[in-house]
């Protein structure tokens, strides 16, 4: 099943998607959705990579989420059912881990 839907994604690269692009429709996200749901249905198989890739999808839209969202690659011991549940939370960015900068007044003393 898992081929069908990545031949299916394939021919939507091939013959769709560059008319999106011609007229300025891009996705927000790298890698693009369908690189995402062709990684997604090979590392988590039909089922969870049809659903992983709908909620990109969902993610895809003006007021959304962008930027860097790789496909997960190891698969969350989840029931078949929880279909919310099969992505984990994002890693945060290294700049987002980071605490705020401080005030200048805070620099060392013995400068």
């Amino acid at each position: 099943m898992g081929w069908l839907m990545v031949g299916a994604i394939r021919v939507y690269q091939y013959s769709l998607s560059p008319v999106f692009y011609a007229f300025g429709v891009r996705c927000r996200h790298e890698p693009t959705c369908s690189a995402y749901g062709i990684e997604a249905i090979r590392a988590q198989g039909g089922w969870r990579g049809f659903w992983l890739t709908f909620g990109r999808l969902g993610r895809c839209r003006p007021g959304g989420s962008h930027g860097f969202d790789p496909a997960p690659i190891i698969r969350t011991q989840v029931p078949w059912w929880a279909v919310w549940r099969f992505r984990s939370r994002p890693i945060l960015d290294a700049s987002e881990k980071l605490p705020p900068a401080g005030r200048a007044d805070d620099k060392d003393e013995d400068q």
